[in-house]
């Protein structure tokens, strides 16, 4: 598809991109907040919740109970406050707790004694009225293309406060869950984990009881429940072993369905291989159908809002979340790429392992398929700004956060990057827990031997991306052709460092590839070879996020005097570049405010008519200098040219 599909509650659009979906994520803006003190959240773990709930979908109303199991984690602990931003009302409490404050966001239990750190204690709240909040996702009543009415759930970020009191951050998973729907007879439930039973509690009504064995973070607890169609299917990921394949959509497509759902196999096949056995395999995968116009990789049974073959990478995507997201589930908001990066690239893995766009399976349709994914504008990676909606989801977390992760196999190499995957998803230490992008890192660097701190930085925590000139010239001597090379970076802001692949065309139309290492503003290569080079191509399968440009066919920077003057202003070093034809090399005069010299400059490095000089932002003696402006002085024979710099401390 190549056309705007969704705005769906909020302004926030995404747009298919290149013939593949870009997942048009599912969450909304008015839940996002989280504003219950982080003190409180540290005072304890949460081991379990049991929700119960009742559903009348005639009017629009539930009733609901909730039981948490949960550890102190300090001493003489008296309360314990709970994300509950609901318009519900607590009808009641029980267990360990003998009280309660429920403020707009957050519902506060006074425990019948303190406890000690370590120990034990259960609580139940009881509730009800309609959770369903105008402008949210979180809990929906709703009515299938047939008309019939049905619930639906999406809870991410921080939508599961709306319909369930709970401790609502992905940084701490309870160790399983027991979900008890009842509903009225000739509706069904889908849920997480496995079915344990259903029974006819009241006449007219049904219980369906879901238990998720598996830990989970409370964005990813869902329901669904109407008359929805059902059918099964088997995964055999073994010859002696099957994992149960589970759907429920609309009656109206369940043909349809039934048809395009075939293709799961061969989906969990190819991620398997790439990632490792799926990490669910005892209990299920499946897909429900509801009210969103995207998807939601709520665990083990993602949401999906359309069954067309045209999603096929949407499908793709949220059941890559199965491993990144679900079993490992990125801590805090922040690292936000560490789920949907991931998810992203697991669609390019997969046209890799499948082909896309004419091109048979293999690296081709793996690059065509990165193409796709390509993101130049600005910002960071990293998320500074987690209280709204729009930073969390937009597209630089999915489309650039891929391209970290395809410059990282190419920075790696396969065995070492596929191997890094497969070790960061079972790591002991958070293994169906919650990670951060350091541990990330610190598995790759450990697989790879590698220090990847500049990697890690450049692309992670800098809103920009590399910008390239290149330039060439060949020599013959003696029938051997020496070929020089120069690259620039030209953007004003970090410096890159990146290996840099370039194939190298000689006059017979034979070629071959190089990988120079590039960790200087300008950098000089020379190579010799025994047939002539008539074309230098760079990055030509495109591994590096970049705009480039050859300068060609004449190699010499136009003008006189100052050049470049970059980063201005800078907070530590400003790189100066000259441009002047003398065989010479003159000096440059850094001068303050008051005409006082601060220090004289010479060239460090010549390129052809340009001259490079570095200030280190220091004085004659090596001390730094105040911050303030400072002026550059070109040489007499050069230029009368005066450079204003900015330095800020």
């Amino acid at each position: 598809m190549s056309t705007l599909k969704f705005l769906l509650l909020t302004a926030l659009l995404f747009s298919s991109v290149h013939g593949q979906i870009f997942e048009p994520k599912h969450k909304l803006a008015p839940n996002v907040q989280s504003h219950t003190p982080q003190i409180d959240r540290e005072k304890f773990d949460v081991h379990y919740y049991r929700l119960e709930m009742q559903i009348d979908f005639e009017h629009k109303q539930i009733s609901g109970k909730t039981t948490i199991r949960l550890s102190s984690l300090q001493n003489n602990l008296k309360t314990i406050t709970l994300d509950f931003n609901s318009p519900m009302s607590v009808d009641s409490i029980g267990g360990d707790a003998v009280d309660f404050i429920k403020e707009r966001d957050f519902l506060r239990l006074k425990l019948k004694k303190p406890h000690s750190k370590n120990q034990h204690i259960e609580v139940w709240i009881a509730y009800s009225g309609n959770p369903q909040v105008q402008g949210s996702v979180a809990f929906n009543f709703s009515r299938m293309t047939n008309q019939e009415p049905y619930v639906w759930t999406l809870s991410e970020p921080f939508g599961a406060r709306q319909w369930w009191p709970c401790k609502d951050t992905p940084a701490d998973k309870a160790d399983s869950i027991d979900l008890f729907i009842t509903v009225p007879e000739g509706n069904i439930v889908g849920s997480n984990g496995l079915l344990e039973s259903v029974q006819q509690t009241t006449p007219g009504w049904q219980t369906f009881h879901w238990h998720e064995s598996y830990p989970i973070a409370t964005y990813l607890v869902s329901i669904v429940a109407g008359p929805y169609a059902h059918f099964s299917d088997y995964y055999h990921y073994n010859t002696n072993d099957s994992m149960l394949l589970d759907y429920y959509v609309f009656p109206d497509q369940l043909n349809e369905a039934k048809v395009i759902f075939k293709e799961m196999h061969d989906y969990l096949k190819a991620l398997s291989h790439f990632f490792g056995p799926y990490p669910f395999l005892k209990e299920k995968y499946g897909q429900a159908q509801f009210g969103w116009g995207g998807g939601m990789e709520h665990q083990t049974l993602t949401s999906i809002g359309k069954i067309t073959p045209a999603w096929q990478f949407l499908y793709v995507h949220e059941l890559g979340h199965q491993w990144f997201g679900d079993q490992v589930t990125c801590a805090s908001w922040h690292d936000i790429w560490l789920n949907e990066g991931f998810a992203s690239y697991s669609e390019a893995l997969y046209a890799q392992w499948a082909g896309f766009k004419g091109q048979p399976a293999g690296l081709k349709a793996y690059l065509e398929y990165m193409n796709s994914q390509q993101f130049f504008d600005d910002g960071t990676i990293f998320i500074e700004d987690t209280t709204k909606f729009e930073n969390i989801f937009g597209r630089i977390v999915y489309h650039k956060g891929s391209w970290v992760l395809h410059m990282l196999r190419k920075v790696m190499g396969d065995d070492y990057f596929f191997e890094a995957l497969k070790q960061y998803l079972t790591d002991p230490r958070w293994t169906y827990g919650s990670v951060r992008t350091e541990n990330f890192k610190e598995i790759c660097e450990r697989v790879s031997g590698q220090d990847l701190e500049a990697f890690f930085n450049q692309w992670l925590y800098y809103p920009f991306y590399p910008k390239y000139e290149y330039e060439w010239e060949i020599k013959n001597e003696s029938g051997n052709y020496l070929l020089h090379l120069a690259i620039r970076q030209i953007q004003m802001q970090t410096l890159y460092i990146m290996p840099i692949e370039l194939r190298i065309v000689f006059k017979d139309l034979s070629d071959t590839l190089i990988t120079v290492n590039n960790d200087q503003f300008t950098q000089e290569y020379q190579f010799s070879f025994n047939k002539e080079p008539i074309q230098v191509i760079f990055d030509p399968n495109n591994w590096i996020l970049d705009q480039h440009n050859e300068i060609s066919p004449n190699p010499l920077v136009q003008g006189m005097g100052f050049h470049r003057v970059f980063p201005n202003p800078s907070s530590s070093k400003v790189h100066i570049e000259m441009v002047y034809w003398q065989q010479k090399d003159f000096p440059i005069e850094i001068f303050d405010l008051n005409g006082r010299k601060i220090k004289t400059l010479y060239p460090y490095n010549r390129l052809l008519n340009l001259r490079q000089y570095l200030w280190d932002g220091k004085n004659e003696t090596g001390r730094k200098v105040a911050s303030g402006v400072y002026f550059l002085k070109a040489p007499n024979e050069v230029s009368s040219n005066v450079q204003k710099v900015i330095l800020l401390r």
